[in-house]
Formats: C-alpha cells, structure tokens, sequence
C-alpha cells in the first residue's frame, strides 16, 4: 500500500514512519507548516527543518501552510492530504498519534471523506516503554520545545536520555504529564534513526524560555556521515512486551490469572492495523496479568480456541471489511461454551453469527453511551463516554439482549444470560475497566 506520513519531525512521527514502513511503500512525507505557534493539530518547533530529515530518509516531502485557525486547520490538512493523493497516489496516511483523540478523530474523519486508509500505529502505547524503546533502536533525539510547569530551560535541546526518560516517569506520576508530551508538554526533534541514510549534525541554535515555555531554534544544520558499523535493528517491538505467537512463549510463560485469546480481525496478519486495535488490547490485559496470544481470524481453529479461558475479537480499521465476507469462519462462536467479547468489528461478527444484519452506522470520535440494562460487564445503568470508530454496526438479533444504546442502535449487547458479548465502542480507549472486568468474569 502506498502511504503518506503527517510528518512533523518530531519523534512519533518519525517513528511511525518507521514502523509504516515495515510492510507498506512510505511514497511522500507531509508537513503543515503552521502560522499558529499554539496550533491545536499540528507540531511547531523546527518545523520548517523537516526538509532535511526528508533528505536524510529518502522520501519526498510535501509542505501545506496553514494560519493554525483551530477547526479551520483541518481544511489545510484535507487540502495538503488531497495534494498528496494526486501527486503521489497515496492510498492512506499514517500519523504517530498516541492518545490525543482529538487529533486521531479529525485525521480519521478528513480521510474517510477521501476514502483513504488511517493508521495509527503508536495509538494507546505504553509511553514510558515507547521511549526506552527509541533509545534501544538507536534513534538520536532531542527536545525542541517545553510548555508547561514543571519543565525549566535546562530542557530545551537536551538530548533524550535514559536519564531523562526517568524524570518524565517521575513528573508523570507527580504531576500526571503525559511523559510523550502529547498533552502539549513537550516537542522535539529527531538528529537521527536506523533508517536515515545520514544523520543530522546542529551548527548553531538559539533558546527563549519565559513562565515555562521555551524554544530550542535550529539555525544551521547539515548532514553528516553515520558511523560505519552501526548494527540497524529490524522490526522493532515497541510500547509493550510482545507475546509472540501462539505456541511459541506458551511453554515458557506462566499465567498467572488466565489465558485469553485476541482474535486479529484486520484483512491481513500483522498488517500496520495491527498495532492500533490488537496490541493496546492486549497491552491492557497483560498489564493485569493475563496471558495473551494473538490469532489472525483466518488461523483459529475451534480444537486450538480449547487452551484458552476467554476470547476477545478486536476491531480494525474504517476501510477494512473483509471479515464481513467471511461470516463462516466464525462458526465457532456458537459452539464455544466459553466468554466471548467482541468489540466494534467484532460485535459485528458475533452479531450475524446469531443471525443480525451489518448495516452503515458512522461514528467517530467521543460520544456518550446510555448503559440500559445491568450486566456483569457493563455494571448498572448509567451513562459513561465512549470512543468510536465505525462505518457499520448489527442489528440486534433474537436471542440477544441489549446492554446500551437502543434496539435500533445497539452499542452492546449480551447474548440472553450467556457472557457472550459485544461493543461497538473501543474500551482500550477510554473505558479499559471494561476489558479487565470482561477478563475476570
């Protein structure tokens, strides 16, 4: 697939480019060039100096500017994404969004209106491991920017190390910053990574710093050449310990409260979806010490679903359908006597299997979910706020009780007293009290 990268030069945009590039063609980088130094989208630091990153990578890069209006931004980034479909066929565009869902719904709604694919592969990664992680793949970074108490000017175009990763986990937990800066915190800027064909050497800069906001300018920069013998690492696993495969770590891995499967229901096995709709699910789940194995919906057998205590279909992207055209793989789900959940595509799967129909229903971005009936997986009745992420829901077939949302618009649903049940919002978004409930039903 041919993608285009939101590329701002600061680290997870780079990184997201990166990972893009593992399995699909990165044909261009994009680049908003804001008026507005507090634009609500869009990094501003250094900005004007992805050019040469651009360079150093080997991919084209288009520029779009923009005053930085809030809202009226977005009509820049349709326009600077549509100037990129023509010129470079792009057939989707790839961000390093990691939990601003502000920023993740507005890409996603400009792309649906031009039928392009949106990848989020860094979306709901554990941030604290992510950063180590760049520093494991060798990437070169530093901050560009700060703009909030407690940072000081000692900050600004300080290199990220081990050392400051560990005040970001500090400043989290006391002041509950987001340790990625995509709260606003902090930017930065990317000298170098496994994949640049150079890297980027600072000639000269210049820093402002006034009530804990400050700005570290890239003057002058040029590239140089990269130490011979640098090992390149391939296909990194970051923002969270990677199970592997199934049969591969079961052996060597202990749970300690359960085994659960995550059924992958994106078109192919570890395609860039994966990372956004599997992995945080998985992420969650492990952090409260349940096993996890990931099964391609293609792979599952019912004999091999027999070493598992529950099972979790996860969702996937806008423009992936192709599990609607193979409703017979799952015929499983009526024999498993065991806890199924199905979330957004997956409540769709379950939902036909027990007879309903897939039918269009667009959302995207927070809305408010009425909880109608109690559950053991939901709680009583009352109304909570949901993100969703869907061109089509099922309608609410007999023999399934609905759990919120309305006969016509189910949101979740349970089939009759059996913990068989389906969402159509992502819990591992906002509500991941949902899936550990669910896993220790």
């Amino acid at each position: 697939m041919k993608l285009g990268v939101l590329f701002s030069g600061g680290k997870d945009s780079v990184f997201a480019c990166r990972r893009a590039m593992e399995r699909n063609e990165v044909v261009c980088l994009i680049t908003l060039v804001s008026e507005n130094p507090d634009s609500y989208m869009f990094h501003t630091p250094n900005v004007a100096r992805t050019g040469l990153q651009a360079k150093a990578m080997g991919i084209p890069l288009l520029t779009w500017p923009t005053h930085g209006i809030k809202e009226e931004e977005l009509m820049d980034l349709a326009a600077a994404i549509d100037a990129a479909r023509e010129r470079y066929g792009i057939q989707g565009i790839v961000t390093g969004a990691i939990d601003s869902v502000y920023q993740a719904a507005r890409v996603q709604r400009i792309c649906r209106s031009q039928n392009l694919w949106c990848y989020n592969p860094l979306w709901q990664t554990n941030q604290i491991a992510y950063l180590r992680g760049l520093l494991k793949e060798n990437f070169s970074i530093i901050i560009s920017g700060v703009y909030a108490y407690p940072f000081d000017a000692s900050w600004l175009g300080a290199e990220l190390t081990e050392e400051r990763i560990g005040m970001l986990e500090q400043l989290e937990k006391k002041y509950r910053i987001n340790p990625s800066g995509e709260g606003g915190e902090l930017e930065t800027f990317v000298l170098d990574a496994p994949f640049f064909q150079k890297r980027i050497e600072i000639m000269k800069a210049s820093e402002s710093f006034a009530n804990y906001r400050g700005q570290f300018v890239i003057e002058e920069m040029r590239l140089v050449e990269k130490p011979a013998g640098l090992a390149i690492p391939e296909s990194p696993e970051i923002g969270g310990e990677n199970p592997g495969d199934v049969g591969q770590n079961s052996a060597k891995m202990v749970p300690r409260r359960g085994r659960i499967l995550l059924v992958d229901l994106c078109f192919e096995r570890d395609c860039l979806s994966h990372y956004e709709f599997v992995h945080p699910i998985r992420d969650t789940l492990m952090q409260a010490a349940f096993f996890c194995d990931i099964l391609h919906y293609t792979e599952v057998k019912l004999r091999a679903l027999a070493n598992y205590d529950k099972i979790i279909l996860c969702g996937t992207a806008l423009l992936d359908n192709e599990y609607a055209e193979h409703l017979p793989l799952f015929s499983w789900i009526k024999d498993l006597k065991k806890p199924i959940l199905g979330i957004c595509a997956g409540m769709q799967v379950i939902g036909s299997v027990y007879g309903g129909s897939i039918v269009q229903n667009r959302a995207i971005g927070l809305e408010e979910i009425e909880i109608v009936r109690a559950s053991p997986l939901l709680g009583e009745p009352r109304r909570i706020e949901g993100y969703h992420l869907h061109n089509y829901a099922v309608t609410l077939p007999q023999g399934l009780s609905l759990l919120a949302g309305r006969v016509d618009a189910a949101l979740a649903f349970q089939r009759g007293t059996d913990p068989i049940y389906g969402i159509i919002f992502h819990p591992e978004v906002r509500n991941r009290w949902i899936l550990e409930r669910f896993a220790n039903l």
